[in-house]
């Protein structure tokens, strides 16, 4: 009975966030199906108020490090960095219309490594609307722009190869005591891998469509109207990067390095810019960081049911099988489960169930980086699978812009699970190779 309660107030969460119905003149918003969720979870008995407690406790420092993440996003976005990054790249490609998909597609996954991903999707895909329409030439049609579009989400749904590269990777990592610098040092080669199977997959489909030429208009100009707050900017964000990287030295977290950043970045533009920080603050996504809180109250409610429990049974019947069976199997279950429920709840319902299991640390780190790639790169096979996926939609067609589902699944699928797959067997191998050496 309570199974069958939790699951249910999970499909009816999901699907209110992906429907979005008109309740009279209110519209329901993932954040709202989210709060729905969790209190309906809360209701029924199936996360007694400690609980609860505990899990905001818990998710305090992940939505830290995201809300921060958010805000040195918006402030790089106001000091000039990405209308900077896309007219280098118009003009790098020099007019070829390949040059400029794949300096997109290359600079797109740099923004998404060093922001998070559903931070990045809201700033890169007007960024790249606004390019494309600028640039675009009498013979390009609609159907040449697409492949453009379609870099951006690809970019912000590649494997992380820092933590702060998706919100789910916040989590998990910090359910699992995994550090920035250990967390880059195992996933950095499964990222690069997933990178360059997406970039091919891309180019084999948008093939014919992607266009030869474009023009470089000559009012569209590098000109930065803040050198000061530029720079400040500049300085302070590669502090922030160097915090991130030297976290196990200093033994400041990842959360707290980027609140710093996210507070001297709002100095600088005060003080360089006497820019409004309520006009920052209201940017912030704040529906997602409650989404992110709702299912993740949602997902405890799983676990409370028993359904984290039959989760980890089945990874742990792969891993009996042989531990590198276990981790290609919990990372396609957990691309399966984000691509049909979105990967935020799957995150949570793996972290969880792998963290019950009777393994040893570096195992059950080396199963959450599993389930962690395919919760990456699983969305891409639905258009329901992540939060900046809908981002994406939700903002392309404010533009006009209309994608079907039908392509993105066509295109999302093997192309998903060529990238999957790879990543897969380059974290297998390094595994492998660290066993053997240790």
């Amino acid at each position: 009975m309570a199974m069958a309660a939790a699951l249910s107030i999970l499909a009816l969460t999901v699907g209110l966030s992906l429907t979005r119905p008109a309740v009279g003149r209110f519209r329901i918003q993932p954040a709202s199906a989210a709060i729905l969720g969790a209190l309906l979870t809360i209701a029924v008995g199936l996360l007694p108020l400690p609980a609860v407690l505990a899990t905001l406790a818990f998710l305090a420092l992940p939505i830290l490090t995201i809300v921060s993440l958010m805000v040195i996003t918006l402030i790089a976005e106001r000091a000039g960095f990405f209308r900077l990054l896309a007219w280098h790249i118009a003009s790098a490609a020099d007019g070829n219309g390949l040059k400029l998909f794949t300096y997109l597609f290359f600079a797109g996954t740099l923004t998404g490594t060093l922001f998070t991903n559903d931070a990045a999707v809201l700033i890169y895909t007007p960024m790249v609307y606004r390019l494309i329409e600028e640039v675009k030439d009498e013979s390009w049609t609609e159907a040449n722009k697409i492949p453009y579009y379609f870099a951006v989400l690809y970019v912000a749904n590649l494997v992380g190869a820092f933590v702060i590269s998706n919100p789910i990777n916040i989590v998990v990592s910090s359910w699992f005591g995994i550090g920035f610098v250990e967390y880059a040092l195992w996933m950095s080669l499964p990222a690069m891998v997933s990178m360059i199977v997406t970039y091919f997959g891309l180019l084999l489909f948008f093939r014919r469509s992607i266009p030869t030429s474009y023009r470089m208009p000559e009012h569209f100009k590098s000109k930065v109207e803040n050198t000061g707050f530029m720079v400040a900017s500049a300085g302070v964000l590669l502090l922030t990067l160097a915090g991130f990287f030297t976290e196990q030295l200093t033994g400041i977290p990842t959360g707290y390095v980027a609140a710093i950043g996210a507070t001297a970045l709002a100095i600088a533009y005060r003080i360089f810019a006497r820019g409004p920080l309520v006009g920052v603050v209201k940017g912030v996504g704040w529906d997602a960081i409650i989404f992110v809180i709702g299912i993740f109250l949602v997902a405890n409610g799983l676990r409370t049911a028993g359904f984290t429990e039959t989760v980890g049974t089945l990874i742990l019947h792969a891993v009996d099988q042989g531990g590198q069976i276990g981790n290609f199997a919990t990372g396609a279950l957990a691309a399966g489960l984000s691509a049909v429920m979105n990967n935020h709840p799957t995150a949570g319902i793996m972290a969880l169930a792998i963290g019950d299991l009777p393994l040893t640390d570096l195992s059950a780190q080396i199963l959450a980086f599993s389930a962690l790639i395919g919760g990456d790169l699983g969305p891409k096979m639905l258009p329901i699978g992540s939060l900046a996926a809908l981002l994406w939609f939700r903002i392309l067609r404010s533009k006009g812009v209309e994608i079907s589902y039908w392509q993105y699944i066509k295109l999302g699928v093997p192309v998903t699970l060529a990238a999957m797959i790879l990543s897969l067997l380059a974290l297998n191998l390094e595994f492998a190779l660290f066993v053997a050496l240790r």
